[in-house]
């Protein structure tokens, strides 16, 4: 099973800078630092974009939409002539139709043939379905080398992180392939697939040992992997009932494929992270620490903050989840200071949330001691009772919320550290 990087604690500490660093006089470094980080926070809050391009007739929209699981995009021989198709998530099914260079419009449902009418330069589509929020599929029109149709099949490949590019298996991988291929950019290219498609059909099942030995020879650095896919048989393999066909779905290719173009789009995701940790930990932290300066003095009248009260609960241990479970309070405590007129309801809600996240991380086990079992139904307790102090009113809850907050650090400080006990300090 293939898992995105989870990037919430990153996107937090890009928006906390973004923030902080607003209303700065400008100056060529700090706007280079901020460009980068919109740029960071942009790439790490959308889906990844996954394109799928070929010549006219290799079966690229059927392959999205057996990917999408759904039968969206039209396949085969049709009269409806389609821009770029994006097919992404949205709580109810939408249509919005798009131009480079005027407001989009959306009709509600699927509704291709009247976006089509509207003559626009890109359609998205939007489905409830739960792997289009992590991956967009970008359905490209097809390409011709012996016309123009190529050069906009090179100009729409700059909107994708990963492509699929489907190559026929009765003809697989042509020369006016190569030659547009040549032209994409080696970092895309690295990072993509050549789908063998029609492989269901028995000229090119029976000769698909010979064509994988080739293509597989001939890729070079050119894709990432060589995959072949016989894309009727995989939709009829999922559409079985009371359940899918598993067996036909994994020997007709289906299985591979999707675990590849998963694994592109988490190779490219990891990639995004890589970058903007670097330029956090180099830049955009240690800008915020300038910032900061020194804590304003405690008086007795102001009762315990919330930085000490944490601070002396939040021990800095070596160790990922309490790391990122500190940067995702810090992210609440910032946002404390910031707003004097903060909501105590919003702010307990901002708790419920982040508990409720590491709660279903717990869950999925293998950071914390195998001996700390019950680490889990703690955090998933405490969401109850943050829930419950939402209702309640005055200062009480808010410190009762500091309290718990407290609690699950020292727990996850104790349970989850690999540091020796000498080196490390907790206390509440």
């Amino acid at each position: 099973m293939i898992e995105f990087p989870g990037t919430e604690k990153e996107v937090r500490q890009l928006e906390r800078f973004l923030n902080a660093s607003e209303d700065l006089p400008s100056d060529a470094t700090l706007d280079d630092m901020r460009a980068r980080a919109l740029a960071h926070a942009e790439r790490l809050s959308n889906a990844v974009n996954i394109g799928f391009a070929g010549e006219f007739g290799a079966g690229k929209s059927s392959l999205a939409n057996m990917l999408a699981g759904a039968d969206i995009l039209p396949t085969g021989p049709q009269h409806l002539k389609l821009p770029l198709v994006i097919v992404a998530y949205a709580d109810t099914p939408e249509t919005t139709v798009g131009w480079w260079e005027k407001e989009p419009k959306t009709y509600s449902g699927i509704a291709l043939e009247k976006a089509a009418a509207d003559n626009p330069d890109f359609i998205s589509v939007g489905l409830n379905t739960p792997a289009l929020k992590e991956i967009s599929l970008f359905d490209l029109p097809g390409s011709g080398a012996l016309d123009d149709t190529y050069k906009q099949t090179l100009d729409l490949l700059k909107f994708v992180d990963c492509a699929i590019w489907c190559t026929n298996g009765t003809n697989a991988w042509r020369e006016t392939e190569r030659h547009l291929w040549a032209q994409v950019p080696s970092k895309l290219r690295e990072n993509s697939l050549l789908a063998v498609t029609h492989s269901d059909l028995p000229p090119v099942h029976d000769a698909l040992d010979r064509v994988l030995a080739r293509l597989n020879k001939e890729k070079g650095s050119m894709f990432r992997s060589v995959v072949p896919i016989g894309t009727p048989v995989a939709v009829r393999a999922m559409a079985q009932e009371p359940e899918p066909d598993f067996k036909l779905w994994e020997t007709c290719g289906g299985q591979n494929l999707a675990e590849k173009v998963l694994e592109v789009a988490s190779n490219r995701r990891q990639s995004d992270l890589d970058a903007a940790r670097k330029d956090l930990k180099q830049d955009f932290l240690p800008f915020l620490e300038t910032l900061q300066g020194p804590e304003p003095e405690q008086t007795e009248s102001d009762g315990p903050s919330m930085k000490v009260t944490l601070g002396s609960a939040l021990p800095p241990l070596n160790n990922p989840i309490l790391e990122d479970w500190l940067a995702a309070i810090a992210s609440i405590y910032e946002d404390l200071r910031e707003s004097a007129d903060i909501e105590p309801a919003a702010f307990l809600q901002s708790c419920q949330e982040i508990v409720e996240d590491f709660a279903e991380r717990l869950d999925q086990g293998g950071e914390i001691d195998p001996e700390a079992d019950w680490i889990p139904a703690e955090f998933e307790k405490a969401t109850d009772l943050l829930l419950l102090l939402q209702f309640e009113s005055g200062n009480a809850p808010l410190k009762d919320a500091i309290s718990i907050l407290a609690q699950l650090s020292d727990n996850l400080a104790w349970a989850g550290s690999t540091v020796p006990e000498s080196q490390t300090k907790t206390g509440t």
